[in-house]
């Protein structure tokens, strides 16, 4: 677990990091903790790898961007990390809601709460959504209906997040070749040169293409189509 703690007093960051290291001792977790004093400098390391697991953070942070406004902004952009309000703001609990904060623990905190949400934010974990990061936005692997290659860019073709939508798409500078490799292959098949497809939006294998959900369709090579039979037939035989 990588988590960081987002504190201006440097004696409450020292004791909530060091509740976190002996929970994690105790459940036989690793973790990996970061320290910051203000909203802005976690928001700069955030911004260039997005791979923060879970995020202690506390509302009044002497200055600048508060806590509240920073998990606004971390929402615009990112709905996984897990975000636990240490505070002694108690009125702002309202507002935790609004920015799917899995809880607000008002200061002092103690270790036996402390200890029980952070199980909630693992079990949460390992519940969590696959993620993509393609040009600096988390794409949603579960959302990706096919990609395709042109040139040096690949573009995502993906299903609506909300009834009523329309399909997006989004590109990105990637070779297809890099984009296999970092989606899960028992789901992603590279059914063509140029084309790499999500099993679960398949409808139909016909002879030179692929019927997908929402009416697309897409080309299958000839030297693809038997493997790509079985690795369908595979998929559904695990049970999705």
């Amino acid at each position: 677990m990588k988590a960081a703690i987002c504190e201006d007093d440097p004696i409450q960051a020292k004791n909530v990091r060091r509740m976190v290291t002996e929970w994690g001792e105790r459940r036989g977790r690793k973790v990996t903790f970061f320290s910051y004093a203000g909203a802005e400098a976690f928001l700069t390391d955030w911004m260039e790898c997005m791979d923060f697991d879970l995020l202690l953070l506390d509302i009044d942070l002497g200055g600048g961007m508060n806590g509240m406004e920073l998990a606004r902004s971390i929402r615009r952009r990112d709905s996984g990390i897990t975000i636990i309000f240490i505070t002694g703001l108690s009125e702002y609990m309202s507002q935790g809601y609004d920015v799917q904060a899995l809880h607000f623990l008002v200061k002092p905190v103690k270790e036996e709460r402390l200890r029980e949400v952070l199980d909630r934010a693992a079990a949460a974990a390992e519940k969590r959504e696959e993620f993509l990061l393609l040009e600096m936005e988390r794409i949603p692997m579960s959302r990706i209906i096919y990609a395709e290659a042109f040139s040096h860019t690949v573009a995502l073709n993906l299903a609506p997040e909300k009834a009523g939508e329309n399909i997006c798409c989004r590109e990105g500078k990637m070779c297809l070749g890099d984009l296999e490799e970092l989606l899960p292959s028992p789901d992603f098949f590279r059914c063509h040169r140029s084309y790499l497809v999500h099993l679960p939006y398949i409808r139909k294998i016909d002879k030179t293409e692929l019927l997908l959900e929402y009416g697309l369709s897409i080309p299958v090579s000839r030297g693809k189509r038997g493997q790509l039979y079985q690795v369908f037939l595979e998929y559904h035989r695990r049970g999705n």
